[in-house]
């Protein structure tokens, strides 16, 4: 068998080195070059060593282009009957993949994918045109709050000119990255940690791999995901980051299954980064005042800009009326005035109104927005006890003032803020506040994106 392995190689490269080990777990035949980083090991099946010889056959050809995309020096290649191995000396976990069969182009994508992965250190990583962040429950204090979630797009109706996205266990190779760099002692990644995996960004946005803010952008597109989620089936979900290392190791916890349903594999539409950044922030907050005014700045975000428009449809009024005339000195200085006076009169909670009618409640009939905001009538009816009807919900004067007056409360009790003092309100009360902006917030990042397009 040695001689017929030995003129396999040689036919096609003489300058291989070729090295049997019978003393290895498993016997096998070694092949290296000295202008290689890789040496490629098949194991010797005693018992069909036919298998052998038709391993060589299939990848002998092809060892160069797998060897030219792995640039890291002294890795090995392992070939054996259903299992491709990837092992290095310094690495904590070798990276093992089951083959149904073997077939050199799926050999291939998967030592290609394997070694450009790119890491970004206990949170994520990416290549072209995937992504994968690492998530979890914001009421986990560790572990894995949603081990029991997985949905995908099934592979018949996966689009290569859509984005879209699965939840489920951290892949092989990620969490194989994630402890051969952090060289964990205890905690075990494999397993036990959830992902989502988004696909199609690079074509679908057309942002290139080497783009200087792709990992920004990457991280962008997985917040609107998660905001969609959110909004549509109370999934407060948020990234995930390990431990640096686990010196110090928290009490592990579970929760229910509350997202088993969730199946909205495609990605939807981009939000204002702005907007979802502060959204985010908020989201991986544990509950006080502080993340009350977090939600706020959502809505605090776009006072001014809110106001700038109004003031500018107001202008756009006047110069456009019969009388107005921009050669007289008068009729300029009467909207110079104008904007003046409603400058002065415009304080924080005008412009939380403001906010409110233009991107809250907007244009659609009474009936659809009271239907379209059931969950914010039940806080604000049966929780807060702030309003008697549902028709109620229409004085958005009255809603801005609840959202303000309880904003008022949240930093007049916090006069060194930062740093927290007292709070008066209940912690029940707090959560329904908390729950309260949080929609209205949800509602304005919506209606502010269907209105900039």
């Amino acid at each position: 068998m040695e001689e017929k392995i030995k003129q396999l190689v040689g036919n096609i490269d003489s300058q291989i080195t070729i090295t049997f080990d019978y003393d290895n777990y498993y016997n096998n035949v070694s092949l290296t070059k000295e202008s290689w980083r890789v040496s490629f090991r098949f194991v010797l099946d005693e018992d069909d060593l036919d298998q052998t010889i038709m391993l060589l056959s299939e990848y002998i050809n092809n060892l160069y282009e797998i060897e030219a995309i792995v640039e890291e020096d002294n890795v090995e290649i392992w070939f054996k009957n259903e299992e491709l191995t990837i092992f290095h000396e310094e690495w904590q976990n070798e990276y093992n993949v089951t083959l149904e069969k073997h077939d050199f182009p799926v050999v291939y994508e998967i030592v290609k994918n394997f070694f450009t992965l790119k890491y970004i250190p206990v949170k994520a990583c990416y290549r072209e045109d995937y992504f994968e962040v690492l998530i979890n429950h914001t009421q986990m204090v560790w572990g894995d709050g949603l081990s029991h979630i997985s949905f995908t797009v099934e592979d018949e109706n996966r689009s290569q000119d859509r984005i879209y996205y699965e939840i489920g266990p951290i892949s092989k190779e990620f969490s194989t990255v994630i402890e051969n760099e952090q060289s964990y002692r205890h905690l075990e990644v494999e397993d036990n940690f959830t992902t989502l995996k988004i696909y199609n960004i690079n074509k679908v946005s057309n942002i290139p791999i080497e783009n200087e803010n792709i990992e920004e952008k990457q991280f962008y597109y997985a917040r609107c995901i998660l905001f969609d989620l959110s909004y549509k089936f109370s999934a407060e979900i948020t990234f995930e980051e390990l431990p640096e290392d686990d010196e110090d190791e928290g009490d592990y916890e579970h929760i229910t299954e509350e997202l088993n349903e969730i199946k909205a594999p495609y990605f939807k539409k981009e939000y204002d980064s702005d907007l979802i950044d502060y959204y985010h922030r908020a989201l991986e907050m544990s509950d006080s005042e502080f993340k009350y005014l977090a939600y706020y700045q959502v809505l605090e975000c776009i006072f001014d800009e809110v106001y700038l428009h109004e003031t500018v449809q107001d202008v756009k009024q006047i110069m456009n009326s019969s009388w107005f005339s921009s050669h007289k000195d008068k009729d300029i200085t009467e909207i110079i005035e104008t904007v003046e006076k409603y400058n002065k009169g415009k304080n924080d909670r005008e412009k939380l109104k403001l906010v409110l009618e233009r991107y809250f409640k907007g244009e659609v009939h009474d009936q659809a927005f009271i239907l379209a905001n059931r969950d914010i009538i039940e806080i604000l009816k049966n929780e807060l006890k702030k309003i008697n009807q549902d028709k109620d919900l229409k004085d958005l004067q009255n809603l801005s003032s609840i959202l303000y007056d309880f904003r008022c409360q949240c930093t007049h009790s916090n006069r060194t803020y930062p740093f927290k003092t007292t709070f008066n309100n209940t912690n029940v009360e707090l959560k329904q506040y908390i729950n309260l902006i949080k929609k209205v917030s949800e509602k304005v990042i919506l209606n502010y994106n269907l209105a900039s397009r």
